[in-house]
């Protein structure tokens, strides 16, 4: 793209040459000629040798040859990013090796690689790919334009919305982890006959499970994002544009309401309702049966930010007062052995 094009496209302040041609998007420090690359903000200000730099609006010079302004830079790097570096659509096409049931619907724009298996009742959406060794069970309906990456399974009557991506190994759909214990102590597995319904534009990342409810349905609500490693269970409820980070755990029958953030090895036990806009912070844990209102949320179990950090300042204290108190003692009893 042409860099006025570029600016343009991003709605952006074009400074320098707008006849240069951009090819690839590139880190700022390792960018070279044909590359476009982008500065958080202009403390950061570095010299590149990048053919154009996406900049933060403000005051100062231009550092660069050519900068396109914006007022969002990593934003700007990333739409122009999608365009520069689109993602491969692969023809339709069907493998020799792929098993497809006869009472199967596969739209007519449909690629299905080698080794793919799609059970019986089943439909496939116009431009979706299944990609080597994917597994689509029995009544399953898979929507538009998504991308099932190599050796996903959807089992049995799951259903997948439009331009949803499963990356490698993601499992949607296997039963739910629920058991009775008996009057001997044995534990009796609990009926997991529900589904798993996946709204529009999600993405899950490799090797993340989402559990079928036992008796109901499992949701991811449109726009989610689940990153690897990731265990969703039975019944569990998610709602529009939540950030899910890798190695987190949502027990059965939680609900997460719109814009929920959890980040890395986040625990979120069964039972819990996570308002709208909460963030958890890393390696946090929210107990059963509680209700956390908007807010950014740390610790074991789960407070308040300001509350959290004030409970690790004790703790970081807790050496020194021990000392102090010690000290105290001895002054006490020195007291009282002088009397």
């Amino acid at each position: 793209m042409k860099t006025r094009d570029i600016a343009a496209f991003l709605n952006g302040e074009l400074h320098g040459d707008g006849d240069i041609e951009v090819v690839s998007i590139s880190d700022i420090k390792k960018a070279g000629l044909g590359d476009i690359a982008f500065l958080g903000n202009r403390d950061q200000a570095t010299l590149s040798e990048a053919s154009c730099v996406i900049v933060p609006r403000g005051t100062g010079h231009a550092h660069h040859a050519c900068e396109v302004i914006v007022d969002d830079p990593k934003l700007a790097f990333a739409r122009i990013a999608s365009i520069l570096h689109p993602p491969k659509i692969r023809p339709k096409a069907r493998h020799s090796s792929a098993v497809i049931a006869d009472s199967a619907k596969v739209a007519e724009n449909v690629f299905i690689g080698a080794f793919v298996c799609v059970g019986e009742n089943s439909s496939i959406g116009d431009g979706t790919q299944l990609r080597a060794g994917a597994k689509v069970g029995d009544n399953v309906s898979v929507g538009e334009r998504c991308i099932i990456h190599p050796n996903v399974f959807v089992e049995d009557g799951c259903t997948i919305g439009n331009d949803v991506i499963l990356h490698s190994g993601v499992v949607i759909g296997a039963e739910g982890f629920g058991y009775i214990a008996d009057e001997n102590g044995e534990h009796v597995k609990f009926p997991q006959i529900g589904t798993v319904v996946i709204e529009d534009n999600v993405e899950i990342g490799a090797n993340s499970c989402v559990d079928r409810g036992a008796l109901g349905e499992t949701r991811i609500g449109a726009g989610t994002k689940i990153d690897n490693l990731v265990q969703i269970a039975h019944n569990v409820q998610i709602g529009k544009n939540c950030i899910i980070v890798a190695l987190s755990g949502i027990s059965g029958s939680s609900v997460l309401e719109d814009n929920v953030v959890l980040a890395g090895q986040v625990g979120i036990a069964d039972h819990v309702v996570l308002k709208s806009g909460v963030v958890i912070a890393a390696k946090s844990a929210i107990f059963p049966n509680k209700i956390i209102s908007e807010g950014i949320w740390g610790g074991i179990p789960a407070q308040p930010l300001d509350k959290y950090k004030e409970s690790i300042v004790s703790l970081r204290s807790l050496g020194r007062m021990r000392e102090e108190i010690i000290a105290l003692k001895r002054t006490m009893k020195s007291i009282e052995t002088n009397e």
